[in-house]
């Protein structure tokens, strides 16, 4: 997933709208890949893969509908994440042929990491608004240390059979 708004270095003044449609892709891509590694890696990760996809689904609702419900067009014309830097974000998910299931788990460990950071970036950069925004996005990043903990361990068991 990439960045593509704001500077070059997707580097400014990011506005409430921005940062939610940023949030909207990213849960988007997480959910494809997610379903895309259920798909690959059937036999051996039943049951993670395809929770993961449905939690992204959940996710992406959970922060829209917040922004929504609080977010007024005043707010969203006065407010801005300063300084954030996007592509701080970004991360790969296209699978190869060759692709393996410890490739995937890396990949799957730094989506989580850096989907964990944006949510706990904007929550720390949105507390001075209404506390549900910094809610939702704390809860979201949360669930993805969680995500990443629990893929860390699936990647330790394994690596050990390998």
């Amino acid at each position: 997933m990439s960045y593509k708004g704001g500077s070059e270095t997707g580097q400014s003044n990011v506005t409430a709208s921005a940062v939610i449609s940023f949030a909207e892709k990213l849960e988007a891509e997480s959910s494809r890949f997610y379903k895309a590694l259920a798909e690959r890696f059937e036999e051996k990760c039943k049951e993670i893969f395809p929770f993961f996809a449905e939690e992204s689904d959940r996710n992406k609702k959970l922060i829209t509908r917040t922004y929504q419900e609080t977010i007024s067009d005043a707010l969203e014309a006065c407010f801005s994440f300063e300084s954030m830097n996007m592509n701080d974000y970004t991360f790969q998910t296209a699978l190869t042929q060759e692709t393996n299931l410890l490739e995937a788990l890396y990949m799957a460990i730094e989506l989580e990491e850096k989907a964990g950071k944006f949510y706990l970036d904007v929550a720390e950069r949105s507390k001075s608004l209404l506390a549900t925004i910094p809610h939702a996005f704390r809860k979201v990043a949360e669930k993805r240390n969680n995500r990443k903990i629990r893929l860390e361990s699936l990647l330790e068991s394994r690596s050990r059979r390998s």
